[in-house]
């Protein structure tokens, strides 16, 4: 679960903050927020409903993922297929999208892939979680600032540098499920100011020895049981070197994750080779920030690479042998951007920008072996390029408007998105806000592969949504932070796949969905007596598909979750409970999936100076739920882990 993090102290007017650096943001607790708006401003400022989780919290309630940490967050909902972790938010996680409506950035750098438009949460990642030093999650859209796929939420993970890790540490893990972690890092300050982290990570698990699907209960698949086919391998490494006002950030991840469902119609059980996918992640991002008479300027120029791996054993349809399929995706970009920061007279702050990106390489080519024949070679790259601007206007000493538009252009698109937001500030500490927001989701390389989806593809549009929100937020002296909000979204041509016996798959993409949302969501974080905390969130959400009147598929009406940080027995230690609901969900057959409830346990304790021990239970309870999957499964719905466990050593080597 995820809430705002209350910062114990009224947050800082914004003029002040505008000539510091992006890394300054490192420093800082979660009264302020970045990715909002490209610039470090209050909460009770920012034109978003917003919250945070912290490192210490990461630590302290044993997140290993991304997709942990969102699975905490208000209104927000995982979906695991077993291959890939799949993000719902505000009712809308459709089974079989590809994460592409939420825009995810690592110190506020695009990351989904230009094949996909993939924001990947899971392993899958490629960062470590215990690299990360907050997450921002900004609700609503955000394509005035952002672009594409900043259509639902932005999710901006920053990370950890010199000064916070600020030695060298090793940390060891093991756990049920034959899961295996080790972990090396080191950060330093130097007093002349350079910044240096680096980490690098290793984990495997062997996965459940026997999963059981009724889908596939018969004597030809094995009595519905897949033996030894769900283990996972990771390897992540991760620096940062900061002088001064230049940073940049180098990650590379890759996961390779072995599928037991027998998804798009691939041989149930099959072990030689099984189905898997391997995904793997490349980042090289620097940031040049400085103030010039006023103006602060930050210029960026990022290398990224995405490539994954795809072997599927398929019964060949004349004689039923096995076959392999070898899919394989490439995606390459390169992307610069200057954007300028300044204050101007009548408290009046403007920030704009231009942003070029080279996607050099979406390629997609796969074959089948034994013989090999080549099915696809697909060549493809494009560019695109934007300009932005965003006013904040200070009216008087309570009200505050913010308005923000952004031009982009595609080889094939030309895009205009706006934002407005209204905040009324009866006091520093609490703020009123009403927020409009326009966006859109551009068709990915992948839904316009006409070799897979015939030919109509060619003519798929961007999806837009229109989101109203009002928000009440507030700080109570200096134990409790609430924010409580309502919205009201109308998401249009959405590009939704269809049935369809011409195409090499058997589907294709139209511009045909449209969705109508309203939900309810509330939060509050509490500072109880001595170190303890609590968290709490729920969320009330309806999302209607206008074309069958029926509410989405993996669309729950209520979301209800708490955490609760208590100090340990022992000196220095927490125990840390978290509970997370999710009520009945519709497949898309139009089954139904039923509550999902879960509670999971940490301890977190120091052992001396040099040691921390700490431990972990999830799905204490050990209960049986579900997550409903796409039509390209057999299954209905796949069940989820029952309780595992974790135990791990960290050691200081130095500090």
């Amino acid at each position: 679960m995820l809430v705002m993090l209350f910062t114990g102290a009224t947050p800082a007017p914004a003029q002040s903050l505008e000539d510091r650096s992006f890394a300054d943001l490192m420093k800082l607790d979660a009264g302020q927020v970045y990715g909002a708006a490209e610039r470090l401003q209050p909460v009770t400022e920012a034109p978003a409903s917003v919250s945070f989780i912290t490192a210490d919290e990461i630590a302290r309630f044993g997140y290993r993922t991304l997709a942990d940490v969102l699975r905490a967050v208000r209104g927000m909902y995982v979906t695991d297929n077993r291959n890939f972790s799949l993000l719902g938010t505000r009712g809308f996680g459709n089974p079989g999208d590809y994460n592409s409506r939420i825009l995810l950035l690592i110190n506020g750098h695009r990351v989904n892939d230009n094949v996909f438009g993939q924001a990947e949460i899971g392993a899958e990642f490629g960062l470590d979680a215990a690299m990360f030093e907050r997450v921002e999650i900004i609700r609503g859209p955000a394509s005035s600032l952002y672009g594409d796929s900043a259509f639902f939420a932005v999710v901006n993970v920053i990370t950890r540098s010199g000064a916070s890790l600020e030695g060298g540490a090793a940390t060891l893990e093991t756990g049920t499920l034959g899961t295996r972690l080790a972990r090396g890092s080191v950060g330093h300050r130097a007093a002349n100011g350079l910044d240096l982290a680096v980490s690098g990570t290793y984990e495997s698990s062997d996965g459940v020895d026997r999963l059981y699907f009724p889908a596939f209960d018969g004597p030809e698949t094995n009595n519905g049981i897949a033996e030894g086919i769900d283990g996972e391998r990771v390897k992540q490494f991760y620096s940062r070197l900061s002088f001064r006002d230049l940073t940049v950030t180098g990650a590379y991840g890759t996961r390779n994750r072995e599928v037991p469902t027998a998804s798009v119609g691939t041989l149930f059980n099959f072990q030689d080779p099984p189905e898997q996918t391997t995904d793997r992640h490349t980042l090289l991002h620097g940031e040049y920030v400085r103030a010039f008479n006023g103006t602060r300027v930050t210029m960026r120029a990022s290398y990224d690479r995405f490539s994954y791996e795809g072997t599927y054993p398929f019964a060949h349809p004349a004689d039923g042998h096995p076959v392999i399929s070898k899919d394989f995706v490439v995606g390459a970009r390169w992307s610069a951007s200057v954007g300028m920061t300044r204050a101007f007279a009548g408290q009046q702050t403007v920030r704009a920008g231009v942003e070029f990106i080279d996607n050099v390489r979406q390629d997609q080519w796969g074959y089948f072996d034994d013989p090999s024949t080549l099915v696809l070679d697909l060549n493809r790259s494009s560019r695109q390029h934007a300009i932005y601007v965003q006013d904040e206007i200070r009216l008087s000493g309570h009200f505050l408007v913010n308005a923000g538009l952004r031009y982009d252009g595609y080889e094939d698109l030309k895009r205009i998105t706006p934002r407005a937001a209204l905040i009324f500030m009866p006091s520093p500490t609490q703020s009123f806000k009403y927020l409009y927001g326009n966006a859109f989701r551009a068709p990915s390389a992948y839904e316009l592969n006409s070799f897979y989806f015939g030919d109509g593809v060619s003519g798929l549009i961007e999806e837009t949504i229109d989101t109203h929100e009002v928000v009440w937020e507030r700080y109570t002296n200096d134990w409790l932070r609430t924010s409580v909000s309502a919205y009201w979204y109308r998401a249009d041509r959405l590009i939704t796949e269809l049935f369809d016996p011409t195409t090499l798959l058997g589907v294709t993409y139209v511009n045909q969905g449209e969705v109508r949302a309203k939900g309810f969501e509330f939060e509050a974080q509490m500072r109880l007596l001595g170190r303890a905390q609590a968290w709490l969130n729920y969320a009330l959400q309806n999302a209607v598909d206008q074309e069958t009147q029926q509410e989405l598929a993996n669309s729950p009406r209520h979301l209800a979750k708490f955490r609760l940080s208590v100090p340990g027995p022992a000196a220095e230690s927490f125990i840390s409970f978290e509970g997370q609901m999710l009520s009945r969900r519709r497949t898309v057959s139009g089954s139904e999936v039923g509550t999902a409830g879960i509670v999971n346990v940490s301890y977190l304790q120091p052992l001396g100076r040099s040691f921390e021990l700490f431990a972990g239970v999830r799905n204490l309870f050990d209960a049986e739920y579900e997550d409903p999957v796409s039509s390209r499964h057999r299954q209905d719905a796949i069940l989820q882990n029952g309780r595992t466990a974790r135990v791990g050593l960290r050691v200081t080597l130095w500090n």
